[in-house]
């Protein structure tokens, strides 16, 4: 008996244990407004507080947009997490009217530095969230974090949600985003994760995209890597087994590379990886069918499966 009340007490210590990633629920208001009507859905605007204060106060306000198609509920429900970078979400649009069509309720985050969130309105979307320093690189990271869990937190307690299917689904940074997210927050029971990866201190490095602007302003891989600590999807491989996801990555990608696409593999030793040919930005062909093969699979690893306990 008394070894057994010694596990307890070390299980209970371990998931009590501080992490940068922690996120403790409290009150706060969210402004919900009608953005459009159709036959066939309702888009809702969402707004709420960021629980992580930055330096500009439009940031410190989370923009979020939910789909409801018209069917009977509790509906199952997609979180989706966006390209950081992109002027629009076109690409995610793709996703999120095919999961609409197909019956989910759909939640997608405008992410820190992101439209309505931007600095100024000349800055383009997206480009502060690369900041001149690691420490303010990896903060940009956790709020995106602690702003998606905020989100499930009110999305798996709004009527006609069925709070025992909640999926996720990130595309490129928003997948890297996505993965930490499932890694730490229990509400997801599926992910899929597009074009995303781990080890962000290396791969900051040698992507493609960040490579430059790393060593423009001065940034080390081991500078990196000690502001990283807790935050990578890496970090939490061992609370990750037995967690069910789909990991989509090109074979050719110079963005998130091959390398750290196989880390988020290993991040996740139950999911599933799929390979496509091309990279990152020329993947952009497989739009034509993989909408409905990734809505089929929540479909089946979301509504059709038993919820899990």
């Amino acid at each position: 008996m008394r070894g057994l009340w010694l596990a307890f007490l070390l299980t209970f210590c371990r998931g009590a244990a501080a992490g940068p990633l922690d996120y403790k629920p409290v009150p706060f208001k969210a402004v919900v407004t009608t953005e459009s009507v159709t036959d066939d859905e309702t888009t809702l605007t969402v707004t709420f507080p960021s629980p992580v204060k930055s330096p500009f106060e439009a940031n410190n306000t989370v923009w979020g947009h939910l789909v409801l198609p018209r069917r009977p509920g509790p509906l199952p429900v997609i979180l989706v997490l966006p390209v950081m970078a992109a002027p629009n979400v076109w690409i995610e649009q793709r996703f999120i009217q095919r999961f609409a069509a197909d019956g989910f309720a759909v939640l997608w985050l405008e992410m820190p530095y992101q439209f309505h969130r931007r600095p100024k309105p000349l800055v383009p979307s997206g480009q502060v969230f690369l900041a001149r320093t690691a420490r303010r690189l990896s903060a940009n990271f956790e709020q995106s974090v602690q702003d998606a869990r905020r989100a499930l937190w009110w999305l798996s307690r709004q009527p006609g949600i069925d709070a025992s299917r909640v999926g996720i689904f990130g595309v490129s940074l928003g997948a890297i985003v996505g993965a930490t997210v499932y890694s730490v927050d229990a509400t997801p029971s599926y992910g899929v994760f597009l074009l995303g990866g781990a080890d962000f201190p290396t791969l900051v490095v040698s992507s493609s995209l960040t490579g430059p602007w790393v060593k423009k302003m001065g940034l080390t891989p081991g500078g990196v890597r000690d502001a990283w600590r807790g935050i990578d999807p890496e970090d939490f491989k061992a609370r990750n087994k037995g967690k069910r996801a789909l990991l989509i990555n090109a074979r050719s990608d110079t963005v998130i590379p091959p390398a750290n696409a196989l880390r988020l593999k290993d991040a996740f030793p139950d999911a599933k990886q799929l390979w496509v040919p091309f990279g990152h930005y020329t993947a952009i062909l497989h739009l034509i069918w993989i909408p409905r093969f990734v809505s089929r699979v929540f479909q089946k690893n979301l509504v059709n499966r038993p919820p899990q306990p």
